[in-house]
């Protein structure tokens, strides 16, 4: 039963569904039935729209096409106009910018180089046309704005182009030495900006190397003018070679300063360093006893301060002091070349300048140098002038840096421009060592009295010392010298070693061309039958050099090249002193002569035969003879150096005071005159003290 219910349950379930369906069913044939009579109505209101739109385009195309031709014409019109606007404008820019253009910029350079942009377009378009008449107009006005411009600039530039006087120079080098401040004649920051927009404008419109030239033609006169002031300046309050000079020297100092007046010492103290450059040589005043020189000085009534008449370097001074001003205004140019020009025309720019200057500066160092060059007696007198060109090459030396940094941003090429400079004076250094070895070799002066030093030992040694203070600089210029010599190069381990290595070899030549030039010197004491002043010559002279380069700097560089130098003249001094002992030969003879004598006759201690006796008298004659000789001689001779004096005497009494004790103790008490005071003079104490007296009457 259970199962018939379900069954009938399930029917009637499936039946309400079926109603249910055919009920939507029916529904949706209505909405379909109404969707399809909308859509008729919609598609019937659709057709008719369209046929409606295609009528109106129809008659607004037209329209439409006939508006943008208009436009398009109305479009070529315009520009029609504005052509014949901006042609009509080209041909009377002429007429509007005249009196604009031609009466410069004034003080609205923004407007005016705005104008000439106008002008520069009216150019180049008339350029393209064949209107010829207009075109020249426009280029002439064209021109006359450029030449206002470049007026504008030339008119900025000499305004801060005036020469600066000798003391604004000073202060400037003063000012560039310890505050780094240049602002002497500096340029105003607005004419500066001023300046550099026109050299930007000329700069990019192609016509930068008329203005470049300009400007640093105009520079380059100004700071060749001021180092011509400066140099008059100095040329009158300085003193010049030849003339009484004032030395305030100091015992602990081996270079001394000078000046012609109270103004240059002020102006030398202000540029320091730099300007104190004049020196005198160490060994000035160690010339020996006796020995004249033109270099004599006398003091002026204080212990410090010396006149003598001198060659001097004050013009080598002079020079220096230039070359720090020229370093000043170079270094003040290019600064400001950093505020007007633009970095990439910098360089250019400051080579350009440069060139009046450094014309200049190098006729003046070729002046100086020629002018040294004809110095006489470059040993002596003239060699302060001759270490002035070294103390300038020293400047060159040390200044290498100031000249990296002025040229930091131009090739090696253009670094070389100064190294002519140097150059000059390192070639007219090497021509005046070559004239001071021709002037040791062909000097032709007389020996000295008495055999004294020669003057020309000690003008050597003391130019040598001198020569020392400039060490760096003399290096050089010996190995460029050494060059030319030999047209080698010799292998030395290092530059700094090779540089002193040639320096020996010059010093060695030097002391070599001395020792022959003294030899022949010698020749005419031979002439006058008198071979130990011959010796005392020598010895005075070797002596005074063996001495002098004791613990010397000067021997230890001429080791370098020649080890054996020392010992060389050592064994000529000895050789010299075995010479000098002859002068006791005829003593020696007297005495020998009388002892052999003595030999053969053995003569007797009572009375004596009239043979002895004349005999002994003869003998006591000829020694008081070769005494008295022997002590006149050595009036004559004159031996400056006290070690020299003592080994003199000790030679003489080694080689003749045994001997002689042993004649007067054997003969002196033997009865053979009744005159014993005329024939015997001498007995050895005496002797001793006669020859500890030789050589003394010249103290």
């Amino acid at each position: 039963m259970t199962g018939a219910n379900d069954s009938m349950t399930n029917i009637r379930t499936s039946e309400i569904k079926l109603q249910e369906e055919k009920r939507r069913l029916t529904l949706l044939q209505e909405s379909l039935s109404r969707s399809n009579a909308l859509t008729s109505g919609m598609v019937s209101t659709l057709d008719n729209f369209e046929r409606k739109l295609q009528s109106l385009d129809e008659l607004v195309t037209p329209v439409y096409e006939a508006t943008n031709e208009l436009r398009l014409l109305l479009n070529n019109v315009d520009q029609s106009l504005s052509l014949v606007d901006s042609v009509l404008h080209y041909y009377d820019i002429c007429g509007e910018l005249t009196p604009t253009v031609s009466s410069g910029p004034g003080g609205n350079l923004t407007d005016y180089l705005a104008e000439l942009d106008r002008l520069e377009d009216a150019v180049k378009y008339f350029k393209r046309v064949t209107a010829v008449a207009e075109r020249e107009r426009v280029t002439e006005l064209y021109d006359i704005g450029r030449k206002r411009l470049v007026d504008e600039t030339d008119k900025l530039i000499l305004r801060y182009a005036n020469p600066l006087s000798p003391k604004e120079v000073m202060e400037l080098c003063e000012s560039v030495t310890t505050t780094n401040n240049n602002d002497i004649h500096s340029m105003q920051e607005a004419d500066m900006a001023t300046l550099r927009t026109i050299i930007e404008w000329f700069s990019s419109h192609g016509f930068r190397q008329g203005l470049i030239d300009s400007y640093a033609t105009k520079r380059g006169t100004m700071i060749r003018r001021s180092l011509q002031l400066l140099e008059e300046h100095l040329r009158k309050h300085s003193i010049r070679r030849g003339s009484t000079n004032l030395l305030t020297t100091s015992p602990n100092m081996s270079h001394h300063g000078l000046s012609g007046s109270d103004t240059l010492r002020k102006q030398g103290r202000k540029l320091g360093e730099m300007g104190r450059r004049l020196i005198r040589s160490p060994a000035a005043n160690t010339l020996p006893r006796g020995m004249s020189s033109s270099l004599s000085c006398s003091t002026t009534g204080t212990d410090d301060v010396l006149m003598f008449e001198s060659s001097d370097d004050s013009e080598t001074n002079n020079y220096k002091l230039l070359l720090d001003a020229f370093i000043a205004l170079l270094q003040r140019n290019r600064d400001l070349l950093n505020y007007v020009f633009p970095k990439e025309l910098q360089s250019l720019v400051f080579t350009k300048l440069i060139e009046l200057p450094l014309v200049y500066m190098r006729e003046e160092a070729l002046v100086l140098c020629e002018s040294i060059q004809r110095l006489p007696h470059k040993l002596d007198t003239g060699k302060f002038a001759v270490y002035g060109i070294f103390s300038i090459l020293k400047w060159f030396l040390k200044s290498r840096p100031i000249f990296s940094r002025l040229f930091q941003e131009s090739d090696v090429a253009r670094r070389q421009q100064f190294t002519t400079l140097s150059a000059t004076f390192e070639q007219s250094a090497v021509t005046c060592l070559h004239e001071i070895l021709d002037e040791i070799r062909l000097d032709s002066s007389p020996p000295s009295q008495g055999g004294n030093v020669h003057p020309l030992t000690s003008h050597i040694l003391a130019f040598m010392e001198g020569l020392l203070a400039y060490e760096d600089t003399a290096t050089i210029i010996a190995s460029l010298y050494v060059e030319q010599e030999q047209n080698i190069d010799t292998f030395i381990p290092s530059s700094n070693d090779k540089g002193l290595y040639d320096l020996g070899t010059y010093f060695a030549q030097l002391v070599r061309w001395l020792h022959t030039n003294l030899s022949k010197k010698t020749d005419s004491y031979m002439s006058r039958q008198d071979p130990t002043l011959r010796s005392i010559f020598l010895l005075n002279n070797v002596n005074y050099l063996l001495k002098r380069l004791e613990n010397s700097p000067i021997l230890t560089i001429i080791h370098r090249c020649q080890s054996d130098l020392k010992s060389k003249y050592e064994e000529d001094f000895q050789a010299s002193l075995k010479d000098y002992t002859r002068c006791y030969t005829p003593l020696i003879i007297a005495i020998q002569q009388m002892l052999e004598y003595d030999n053969g006759n053995r003569l007797s201690d009572g009375k004596l035969r009239d043979r002895d006796r004349e005999q002994l008298k003869e003998s006591f004659s000829s020694i008081n003879t070769a005494i008295d000789n022997l002590r006149q001689q050595c009036q004559e001779y004159i031996v400056s150096d006290v070690d020299l004096r003592d080994c003199l005497r000790n030679e003489g009494k080694k080689l003749i005071m045994e001997m002689f004790k042993t004649y007067y103790n054997k003969f002196a008490n033997k009865d053979f005159t009744k005159h014993r005071e005329k024939y015997i003079r001498y007995d050895p104490a005496i002797l001793e003290l006669t020859i500890d007296n030789f050589f003394e009457h010249r103290l």
